[in-house]
């Protein structure tokens, strides 16, 4: 389901066109179907509404499907022994979120802008591990005097303060240690 939230993300980032979207068919058949509900309503609205009724299908479809797999079985061994997998989608189901993934991992996850901005990221938070740890008074003092003294801990927690960090404040934090965003850390 989370592929139908990043849809959103796509669009507004400008990674994805609803055009190339409702390419799909069973995309195409949902927006149709919002709009005959809302034929006065912002494209937005259409999209969070027709977001909203593909997770729908999908939560509706497990359910259906699960129910229909598991009718008759009155055992905790008839489940071990039914030989099949007896939660999940059906398989029209199965197919759209298959060519949804597909659609997804083309023209978003694996979108050039994308894997640039994950390698900026992942400077960025290598350089924060590196100073912290080579000198934990970088970090806040409520980290780094409970900064254990060995390793694994230590990298461990230095690990913990990074990962709790916004974008932002990691941004902030590498800059402030390094005197300047680094080169093409600014759209991270």
């Amino acid at each position: 389901a989370y592929d139908n939230h990043d849809i959103d993300d796509g669009l507004r980032a400008g990674f994805l066109a609803l055009d190339d979207l409702l390419t799909l068919d069973f995309l195409a058949d949902q927006w149709r179907a919002v709009e005959k509900r809302f034929p006065h309503a912002p494209k937005d609205r259409l999209l969070r509404e027709m977001i909203r009724d593909q997770i729908g299908l999908m939560v509706k479809d497990v359910i259906e499907h699960t129910r229909a797999q598991v009718h008759g079985i009155g055992s905790v061994a008839e489940v071990r022994n039914a030989g099949r997998q007896l939660a999940g989608f059906s398989p029209e189901m199965t197919s759209r979120e298959r060519r949804l993934k597909t659609f997804m991992y083309d023209r978003l996850y694996f979108h050039p802008e994308q894997i640039a901005a994950a390698e900026r990221a992942r400077d960025v938070v290598a350089r924060l591990f590196a100073a912290y740890s080579q000198d934990a008074k970088l970090m806040p003092s409520d980290w780094h005097e409970r900064l254990p003294a060995h390793e694994p801990q230590r990298s461990r927690m230095i690990a913990d303060f990074i990962a709790g960090m916004s974008d932002r404040f990691a941004m902030q934090a590498c800059a402030a240690i390094y005197g300047a965003h680094p080169a093409g850390l600014i759209n991270v």
